[in-house]
């Protein structure tokens, strides 16, 4: 049997690079090759010794060589709304490639969200399904490590939420990445047509504050600001796709202040189907992370 070969998409990134560490501890069942939009960094992990290529979400050009002799493909996009004309392209060059399992990151769906990136990762969703490509969807809640980056968050012992005082789901990147490598090794055999939710706990920013602190003995505090705080930032975004989705991420901050976002302040922890381990606590995190 052939060992199947996995594009990973997004391998530099928050998410990707943890993949890529889940890989190299337990991947030897498949193939990784490694994607960057950056020749320095793809010509870097060769002399490295892995598999790379340069593969531009922007530039289609760049698909067939990336995707030639792949079998599972790992779709991250950026924060854009390009991200759909991305996907299209690259779901349509994942056909003509002959990939048979793409395993999609997107964002906690109830697929009748009032928030357009939601709603682009739904519509990314469906396109994927309709290729005949074997799919997984991975439904992360709100990205813990975007919250709380460890630099900062040791400099000056508080952190920010732009929603206020009202409580979300939280899910941390090392969580998502298990659970990713898991699939894309295990495959389509196990995990075809398989939506995977991601949300491991159900706290206010303060009340992960609290958590932080007892655990530590170290004071940490939060900064629960009123989405108004970040929506004056965003006209100065100059780049339309990226302004488009930091308008989105606004009308998430508005609804989340609101106590509007009920679909996505469970607690789901598909991290526990996938891996037979519960989700990473905020407790767990930062008594492994901050003690």
């Amino acid at each position: 049997m052939t060992t199947p070969r996995v594009l990973l998409i997004g391998a530099s990134g928050k998410v990707g690079s943890k993949v890529v560490k889940e890989f190299d501890k337990n991947g030897e069942d498949v193939v990784l090759r490694l994607a960057t939009s950056r020749r320095e960094t793809a010509e870097k992990w060769q002399t490295e010794g892995r598999e790379a290529v340069v593969l531009d979400l922007n530039e289609p050009t760049t698909f067939a060589a990336a995707l030639a002799g792949v079998d599972r493909v790992f779709l991250l996009t950026g924060y854009t709304s390009d991200m759909l004309i991305q996907s299209k392209h690259l779901v349509d060059a994942a056909v003509d490639a002959g990939v048979s399992h793409i395993v999609h990151l997107g964002v906690f769906t109830s697929r009748r969200d009032l928030i357009p990136h939601f709603n682009w990762h739904d519509l990314i969703e469906t396109y994927i399904e309709a290729s005949e490509i074997a799919w997984t969807h991975l439904h992360p809640n709100v990205i813990t490590d975007s919250v709380l980056t460890l630099p900062l968050l040791m400099e000056t012992g508080s952190f920010s939420v732009f929603w206020s005082d009202m409580p979300q789901g939280w899910v941390f990147a090392e969580d998502i990445a298990a659970v990713a490598a898991t699939v894309l090794r295990e495959g389509p055999e196990k995990h075809g047509s398989a939506n995977y939710y991601l949300s491991t706990e159900v706290l206010t920013g303060p009340e992960v504050a609290d958590i932080l602190t007892e655990t530590t003995g170290k004071e940490i505090k939060c900064n629960a600001f009123d989405p108004s705080a970040l929506e004056v930032h965003v006209p100065q975004i100059s780049n339309v796709g990226e302004r488009a989705y930091m308008e989105s991420a606004v009308i998430t901050m508005k609804l989340g202040a609101a106590g509007q976002m009920t679909a996505q302040t469970v607690v789901r922890d598909d991290v526990l189907t996938v891996l037979g381990r519960p989700g990473t606590t905020m407790a767990e995190w930062a008594r492994q992370n901050l003690s």
